[in-house]
């Protein structure tokens, strides 16, 4: 996910697009505004997604269990990969009728 930043006043002129582009491209646009503090616009979609990942992690055991499983998968996705073989072919590898 990326973050733009824009201030206030390119906001307000060109609103539309710049809500389009936060779903679009999954972007964060951070708006600037003087003498306050500044904003994050985001798709809701996007920050379900953050509050449900939080919420997942909030419980230290289901956290460790999470990580496992994300490293599980990262080893798998990273091992080589395995032409398919027919039946045919996997009983003559292994040498069975």
């Amino acid at each position: 996910m990326l973050t733009k930043q824009t201030n206030y006043t390119n906001l307000r002129q060109n609103l539309a697009s710049i809500l389009d582009e936060a779903i679009s491209d999954r972007n964060v646009i951070v708006v600037t505004r003087q003498g306050k503090e500044d904003v994050a616009i985001l798709a809701a979609d996007e920050l379900s997604n953050i509050l449900e990942t939080l919420h997942l992690f909030r419980s230290p055991a289901n956290a460790q269990k999470l990580i496992a499983a994300m490293e599980r998968a990262d080893a798998i996705a990273n091992e080589p990969n395995v032409q398919s073989e027919s039946l045919a072919e996997l009983c003559q590898e292994l040498d069975i009728e």
